[in-house]
């Protein structure tokens, strides 16, 4: 896989599909993932569209600062307009999954003329909001649990955590192998990032010019964030996925390559975009 190196120590391996000179597309995966979440997706993206899809800073085979102040919603956006602009891009569409929504978002409010497209999946436009619903907050509690873990005991003792109670091995050894493959300062990172991300929801109405799909699964606990998101934007096509939880992307994939693919081709025909639906 190819990377790029942003500095002497630290380099983003991304992988591309498709035609360099057809439209680019990013994919941006979530918390404590890698680039391979989007495996059921480059193939059908790719067939009219460059697909380009990164692991995150601290994520997959890319440099894992021990520094934790190398990690921000700021740079993660930078580290991203840096392979745009390596990979000789002037406008691209991003697709977001949760702690990749997150950073697509940034990167849509900062440099709003690069984008042709935004799809935003399982994530909201501030960390916390009063209207968030107990469902988010016990997940965020949560998370922060698991920090403290990783603190004391590193990401071998998440991945202890992780897998008690798990009584499928193969599920088990899925989730071992996740948190295993993460160094513990990528965790921390990435986790401080997500809690220390300005609060976007008073300006994406007016920065987010480009087209906005936003999806969220019926259960997802991080739904009333999306939600409080989408009645910023109006002009948003928001697309609830029945019998999803958190991470549409995986668990109704053909679903959501189609929404993904009919929002590109409704852009390209000049259609509305505006609306709201359940699939």
């Amino acid at each position: 896989m190819p990377t790029l190196a942003l500095s002497d120590d630290i380099s983003i391996n991304y992988e591309t599909w498709g035609d360099p000179e057809a439209p680019p597309v990013i994919l941006l995966h979530g918390f404590t993932g890698d680039l391979r979440m989007w495996a059921p997706h480059v193939e059908p993206l790719s067939a009219d569209y460059f697909v380009v899809a990164p692991d995150l800073r601290g994520h997959g085979l890319s440099s894992a600062p021990e520094d934790l102040d190398a990690y921000s919603i700021e740079i993660y956006t930078d580290d991203i307009r840096a392979l745009l602009d390596h990979l000789g891009g002037d406008v691209c569409a991003i697709v977001g999954c949760s702690f990749g929504g997150m950073i697509a978002l940034q990167f849509a409010t900062t440099w709003p003329e690069r984008l042709a497209g935004l799809v935003i999946s399982d994530a909201g436009a501030a960390y916390n909001n009063e209207r968030y619903a107990e469902p988010y907050r016990e997940r965020e509690r949560r998370i922060l649990e698991a920090e403290a873990v990783v603190r004391r005991h590193g990401m071998a003792g998440l991945a202890r955590r992780a897998v008690a109670g798990v009584k499928d091995p193969f599920m088990a050894d899925g989730i071992r192998r996740r948190y295993l493959g993460m160094k513990a300062e990528g965790y921390l990172g990435a986790s401080k990032t997500r809690r220390e991300r300005p609060d976007l929801l008073p300006v994406i109405g007016e920065r987010l010019t480009m087209p906005v799909l936003i999806c969220a699964g019926e259960d997802d606990p991080v739904r009333s964030a999306t939600d409080t998101m989408a009645e910023k934007l109006p002009g948003a096509r928001y697309l609830t996925f029945k019998g999803a939880g958190h991470g549409v992307p995986s668990l109704r994939p053909e679903a959501f390559t189609d929404a993904v693919l009919g929002f590109f081709a409704d852009i390209e025909e000049g259609h509305t975009i505006a609306g709201r639906l359940t699939v």
